[in-house]
């Protein structure tokens, strides 16, 4: 047996899992979970007051719902999205995704969540080895993919990203440093709000 080459694929599966529960932690998880979706909007969030069995997540893009279909299915649970057209005067789409075991893959996606942040916001009592620090690298990148495929670019004019709470936010801020991405949090109504600052103005 390839030790290296079968740890490699370890880590490389730890991170799509970690990245999938990004998503689901910023979009909010339906069914079970019961949390609040942070980054749909208001009007996703006001939308359904009864969310069907079997949905995991529901976004306003498609794009990170695919991704989120695409991340599990690697990770060998099965899922798919669907499609929902909602509101009266002003229409738009909700992309929902579902799966067939809704508790047994979001407890899979939390102790992907759990170990990511381990990895990402421990402090480690011995040093760090290059394996190590390039997994954190990963993580890192692979939180803000996540986070940035759920709120996309913002139509409101508004600087930063909403993010649920604290310990997202907490997982951003340290991925970005990591990242040499300069990035300072504020608490607001709903949420924390990141704001990407430049490089002259965070040093």
């Amino acid at each position: 047996m390839d030790i290296v080459s079968t740890g490699e694929r370890y880590r490389a599966s730890a991170v799509a899992a970690f990245e999938a529960a990004v998503l689901v932690r910023c979009a909010g998880v339906c069914g079970g979970g019961g949390r609040a979706r942070a980054l749909g909007g208001a009007r996703v969030r006001s939308a359904f007051t009864h969310v069907p069995a079997g949905v995991l997540a529901e976004f306003n893009r498609s794009v990170a719902a695919d991704r989120l279909v695409e991340l599990l299915g690697a990770a060998g649970h099965s899922a798919s999205v669907h499609r929902y057209t909602a509101g009266t005067r002003h229409r738009y789409e909700i992309f929902r995704v579902f799966c067939d075991t809704v508790s047994g893959t979001a407890g899979f996606l939390d102790r992907a969540w759990q170990q990511g942040y381990v990895d990402l916001c421990g402090a480690p009592e011995l040093p760090r080895s290059a394996r190590q620090i390039r997994h954190g690298r990963l993580l890192a990148e692979s939180a803000w993919r996540g986070v940035l495929l759920v709120s996309g670019p913002s139509r409101s004019g508004s600087p930063g990203l909403r993010v649920p709470d604290l310990e997202t936010a907490t997982v951003l801020i340290r991925a970005g440093r990591m990242m040499s991405l300069p990035v300072r949090m504020s608490t607001r109504p709903g949420g924390q709000l990141l704001l990407v600052m430049p490089q002259e103005a965070a040093a």
